[in-house]
């Protein structure tokens, strides 16, 4: 493979392009850097013996490709040439190519396996694309028809797209993942229209929509694997399969885009302002506006290449750390999303050229951000015009960070109905549900991120009720009909009453459902069924006691250590294990130990990355490896149980009746240090590897209790990463394998006389209820909202029926 040798006077900012080049091949490239000298004090600067020592690291017989920054990087380069070995110096290349971009094309191509000559080739036209898009003249250029890095016969793939938003950002973010690895030639056509398939925002610009045609074309070394790669995905429907099996048809999808429209030009009610539906509710309370304000971009002098990339790149990459914080919360697939658009290498190297022409890192940011916003504003699709605001949020998070201006707060006293212009997802998912009592946008849409985030929460809400925020002022009482999709500002004593009532039924029902969820869950039978919440801290205690729950099937105790970049002390943790036994009375509380490691590391207690870390130090197995780390956590555990006898542990991935073993061995060990006699805390497994289930007989012995968690079960069943899309169809719980594999894990339960509980998704899925009492299972733990739909779907299942 041809080396790649990058340049630099900035180690930062070689490092930076050395990792696009990485990313963008999936790890393929042959690249060795050689950038800044050793001077704490002046480290900007070339060293022609790292320029050779970094050649000497990369080149083979295919040869190498040096690109450099400017100035003394190409005097330094050309000194390393004279000390290199006339057999490597003669198969080494210097180009003129633009560091960024030229890195990129060229790195792309050697990682492809192609020839040098077609890697530098492709390094010196690596401007030709930005250059045509801004109608410079760049002289013949290949036609879309036309190969200019691949050889070989260009394939394709036809689809018709079922996804009911067509190809938006989460699709597109599929794709591009999904075809990262691949270096040949990658395209995606709608219509005329053609664009590179290793771009997210370019895929998502295409505009696709339910329905239309798509064709996707490979040509290269590897044309076949990666046409037989999108197939899969395209089968799978992008990640979305599940959407589209549940979804509304193509018709329904077209004729739903052209009724908002005429929803909202047509109604036109006296006292009221009309706008979209997006959750149900009848609210009357005070105004509270709220504005968005967008940094401004200082007036300062530009500094250098160098400094100003290294700024706007620290400000990316704190904002890509807090949303991926945020990707591991409840609906955090939005704001995954957003962290894939904020990784596109091609909103990344247009910002690095705005800032070569001379602009200042917030004006390139800025620059960038609007072109890419305006290109969404335009498509066709009512849903890709939503994502504006996703990258408006995006850049206003980038702009706080790197002006260092003060993020706008959202501070509400009292009960209040919230109005403004759009709110971000970032802003709903930060929102007090006890103070805001209804939304109400004069922009935004049903389908935007916001709009998910409001329904998942529960929170009445409109949408595109424009006017709003002119007509009314802060404090003045008014009325949300989240129903019709209505803010009523000066309703008549008629309309007031038929309000009030609607209101009176809502809560009404909202209250059945409450008082139903509080009932047990007893089958036709006579069966009863135990019904538990699955939560995170202290602050879902409210919503699972509401919601019925029995108690807590599964406490995930790591998002105590995911929240600060310090390790929770033990007082920490006992207080909070304390708290929330208490507040469950005599109702049973499993605390799941720490269940981190490769796949999901902890900020505060750093670990080697894995080459495979769902096969790796997970769970139990990273617990037993740094023990001083689990025995904080079981002295908490310990302490809390003296005092809240309805504790109970349960361990992660346990495989072995070892692991079992040794684990009691630490629990027994901690409560002598603590002086506890007569030690009764409860010790249960999580069977979710699949030698548990092997072992499920003799594991039984050993454990007072087990807990199928399907999630992870499912993917180590199906030997499928539940977080590769291309896969999706085999993550299925539903798949007979992952089935017989509970129904092993309920019989050894029974046999040993031990309860047997589920705490992964398919115990809250209502679909799957009933095979699951079939097999035995009599204990549910799921989130706080499926509690009283599980408990009414127990009602209506006669299992002397099916016996």
């Amino acid at each position: 493979m041809v080396g790649i040798v990058v340049v630099s006077h900035s180690r930062r900012l070689a490092e930076g392009v050395a990792e696009l080049a990485i990313q963008m091949t999936q790890g393929k490239v042959n690249l060795a850097i050689a950038a800044g000298v050793d001077d704490p004090e002046n480290p900007i600067g070339t060293d022609a013996i790292a320029i050779m020592a970094a050649i000497e690291e990369v080149c083979d017989e295919q040869g190498a490709v040096v690109l450099m920054d400017l100035g003394s990087a190409l005097l330094s380069t050309e000194m390393a040439m004279e000390l290199l070995d006339d057999d490597i110096s003669g198969k080494v290349a210097l180009v003129a190519a633009p560091i960024v971009e030229g890195t990129m094309a060229a790195s792309v191509a050697a990682a492809a396996g192609l020839a040098i000559e077609t890697v530098i080739a492709e390094a010196r036209t690596a401007l030709d694309v930005k250059r045509e898009h801004l109608g410079e003249d760049v002289g013949p250029v290949a036609q879309p028809d036309t190969v200019s890095q691949a050889t070989g016969e260009t394939l394709t793939f036809t689809w018709a797209v079922k996804n009911p938003h067509g190809i938006h950002a989460r699709p597109a973010a599929a794709i591009v993942g999904q075809l990262a690895p691949f270096g040949c030639d990658l395209w995606l056509q709608k219509g005329e229209q053609r664009v590179s398939a290793k771009s997210l925002n370019n895929i998502a610009k295409l505009g696709v929509r339910l329905g239309d045609e798509i064709i996707f074309s490979a040509c290269g070394t590897d044309a076949e694997s990666a046409i037989q790669a999108f197939s899969t995905l395209a089968h799978a429907h992008f990640g979305e399969a599940e959407l589209v099996q549940n979804g509304m048809a193509a018709d329904e999808a077209i004729s739903s885009e052209t009724a908002i429209d005429q929803y909202t030009i047509d109604q036109n009610i006296a006292g009221a302002i009309a706008g979209l539906s997006v959750n149900g509710g009848i609210v009357t309370a005070p105004a509270v506006l709220f504005a968005h304000e967008m940094p401004v971009v200082p007036d300062r002098v530009f500094e250098s290449v160098l400094a100003e990339t290294a700024r706007i790149q620290t400000a990316v990459e704190a904002v890509k750390h807090h949303l991926t914080v945020q990707a591991k919360q409840p609906h955090g697939d939005i704001f995954q999303a957003h962290l894939m658009m904020l990784s596109d290498p091609e909103w990344w190297q247009d910002v690095i050229t705005h800032i070569e022409a001379g602009a200042i890192a917030e004006q390139a940011w800025m620059d960038t951000a609007n072109a890419l916003a305006e290109d969404y504003r335009n498509a066709d699709s009512e849903y890709m015009r939503e994502r504006e605001a996703d990258v408006f949020d995006i850049t206003r998070q980038v702009m706080i960070h790197i002006t260092g201006a003060k993020q706008t707060a959202l501070i509400i006293q009292q009960p209040s109905i919230l109005l403004a212009r759009d709110l971000m997802p970032s802003d709903v998912a930060g929102l007090d549900k006890s103070k805001v009592m209804a939304i109400c946008l004069s922009e935004g849409g049903k389908t935007s991120h916001s709009a998910i985030l409001a329904r998942a929460m529960g929170i009445p809400a409109i949408v595109k009720a424009q006017g709003c925020l002119e007509k009314v002022k802060v404090g003045q009482s008014i009325t949300v009909d989240g129903f019709s999709g209505l803010l009523w500002l000066e309703p008549s004593a008629e309309m007031q009453a038929e309000l009030a009532q609607k209101r009176h039924e809502w809560l009404e029902a909202q209250q059945a459902a409450l008082n139903s969820a509080q009932e047990k869950a007893i089958t036709a039978d006579g069966t009863v069924i135990h019904a538990l919440a699955n939560i995170g801290g202290p602050e879902d205690i409210d919503a699972a006691l509401k919601n019925g729950a029995e108690g807590v099937g599964l406490f995930r105790t790591e998002f105590l250590f995911q929240t600060s970049d310090e390790l929770p002390t033990e007082d920490e943790q006992y207080t909070v294990y304390r708290q929330i036994a208490a507040a469950f009375g005599d109702k049973p509380i499993t605390i799941r130990s720490l269940d981190v490691g490769g796949d999901k590391p902890l900020a505060a207690y750093p670990m080697p990355e894995e080459e495979n870390p769902f096969l790796g130090m997970r769970g139990v197995r990273l617990c037993l490896s740094h023990e001083a780390l689990f025995v904080t956590q079981i002295r908490a555990v310990l302490r809390a149980h003296q005092e809240q006898s309805n504790i109970q542990l349960m361990i992660p991935m346990i495989a072995t009746v070892d692991e079992v073993r040794r684990v009691r061995a630490l629990v027994e060990r901690e409560a002598k240090n603590l002086g506890i006699a007569n030690l009764v805390l409860p010790v249960g497994i999580m069977i979710e590897v699949p030698a548990a289930v092997f072992n499920a007989d003799a594991l039984a012995q050993e454990v007072d209790f087990f807990s199928i968690g399907t999630n992870d079960l499912t993917q180590y069943v199906m030997a499928a990463d539940r977080g590769n899309t291309a896969v999706a169809e085999l993550v299925n719980y539903f798949e007979p394998a992952v089935v017989k594999a509970i129904e092993l894990t309920c019989a050894a339960g029974d046999k040993a006389g031990i309860s047997v509980s589920m705490c992964g998704e398919m115990a809250g899925d209502t679909k799957a209820t009933e095979l699951l009492l079939q097999l035995g299972l009599r204990k549910f733990s799921a989130s706080a909202s499926m509690l009283s739909a599980l408990k009414e779907q127990v009602r209506h299942i006669d299992l002397a029926v099916k016996a």
